[in-house]
């Protein structure tokens, strides 16, 4: 069985790794555009100079090797044939049996103003990105980042460590409204505050100014004011990089469509991670991953992991952790605490819960994740909710394995 992997990403990496865990003897192939492993999630680190290229990678130095995976690097795989189970590179075809679609996704620039052609103007999903961000915000003062989500603070905090002049413009009324509630978020947004940065919410890039030599001056928001840069970073969404499927005949909607097996449209063909769209997350991807190999190889696996978005950040040396809904919905139950550098949010529906936000402490978030995955009906409680522990869950039957006991 030969087993073709494009995209050396998080999916990617775990599906390959996945595969020979299963099986010893299947061929695994793996092409991708960059030349270097790297986590996405760390590219900030590299634009501030807090990291090299090399402290970048999850997987160690003998990773291929070792799981006798074949990789061909610097590889932009041009097409798909799924009628003749074949991928197509610049004037070379390769055969597959099984096919997984990893190729994560793009930073998606608005057509607005000169964005798209300004010569100073970057998006931030690839090492290329990185790179480009870091070698000329070096040479500049003023840079403005448009959007103010995980990636978006990501570039912010990059840039301050830069010791740069940032303005974010953000269309929400807040930082991360994704990810935190407006309590957690504006933690935050005091302590990149604090550090220099300028917020503009509630606003939009409505136009740009550029100099003759192509490049963007100043951004004007729809509120009417104009905004001096040097450089342009726009962290305010992506694309799933799927340009190369067009005529294969797999569906791609805003992504590649797949089922709860992660098959896409056409026979022997997967996909995982951000290229699926429900897979953005580190560790969804992972998981979507490791899911569709065992699919791969016969092992028929449903992915069910997609029950909350779990966020993991940590700026200024503040971590914070959320999972699941943020907000309340009418009827939900919610419990708070706060403390010096802690906020600490429970919210729950039906005795279910359904949201956590951690912010500064951030111990026992593994619980948290656990109660809304399993959907544990607390009505049983005995006792506060913040002295949960996984005692209170837990029984080991003879067998040795965990089962779920009546709460204390």
């Amino acid at each position: 069985m030969k087993h073709v992997i494009i995209g050396s990403g998080a999916a990617g990496i775990a599906a390959a790794k996945t595969i020979r865990s299963i099986n010893e003897c299947d061929e695994i192939v793996l092409f991708s555009s960059d030349d270097v492993i790297y986590s996405r999630c760390m590219l900030h680190k590299y634009s501030g100079n807090e990291r090299d290229i090399a402290s970048l990678s999850f997987v160690s130095d003998d990773f291929f090797s070792k799981n006798n995976v074949t990789w061909y690097k610097g590889e932009c795989v041009t097409g798909v044939d799924t009628k003749n189970s074949c991928i197509m590179l610049q004037g070379k075809t390769f055969f597959y049996d099984k096919l997984l679609i990893a190729t994560g996704s793009d930073s998606f620039i608005p057509n607005v103003g000169e964005l798209k052609t300004a010569k100073n103007v970057y998006g931030f999903s690839h090492l290329i990105d990185a790179k480009m961000v870091r070698e000329k915000a070096l040479g500049v003062e003023k840079i403005v980042v448009v959007g103010a989500g995980l990636v978006g603070l990501d570039v912010i905090y990059a840039l301050l460590k830069l010791k740069k002049s940032v303005t974010v413009v953000e269309m929400a009324s807040q930082v991360l409204p994704l990810n935190l509630d407006v309590v957690s978020a504006s933690v935050y947004q005091r302590l990149f505050e604090q550090h220099g940065c300028t917020f503009r919410p509630n606003s939009k890039v409505a136009n740009t100014i550029s100099n003759p030599k192509g490049e963007i001056t100043h951004i004007v928001l729809d509120t009417g004011e104009n905004l001096a840069c040097d450089m342009v970073v726009i962290a305010a969404g992506v694309r799933s990089s799927v340009n190369f499927l067009e005529g294969s005949g797999i569906v791609c909607e805003r992504g590649v469509k797949v089922d709860q097996y992660l098959r896409s449209s056409c026979e022997n063909v997967y996909a995982a991670g951000s290229v699926t769209v429900s897979g953005r997350l580190w560790s969804c991807a992972v998981r979507q991953g490791e899911v569709a190999a065992k699919n791969m190889c016969g092992i028929e696996t449903p992915f069910t992991d997609d029950f909350s978005a779990k966020t993991s950040m940590s700026f200024f040396d503040l971590p914070t952790v959320s999972i699941g809904r943020v907000n309340p919905e009418v009827g939900d139950a919610v419990f708070i605490r706060e403390g010096v550098n802690c906020y600490q949010k429970i919210i729950l529906q039906n005795n279910l819960v359904v949201g956590v936000i951690l912010q500064g402490n951030i111990a026992y978030s593994g619980i948290w994740q656990s109660l809304i995955k399993n959907k544990i009906d607390l009505s049983k409680l005995k006792k506060p909710i913040w002295e949960l522990s996984f005692a209170d869950f837990y029984n080991i039957d003879e067998t040795g394995q965990y089962q779920y006991s009546v709460l204390k």
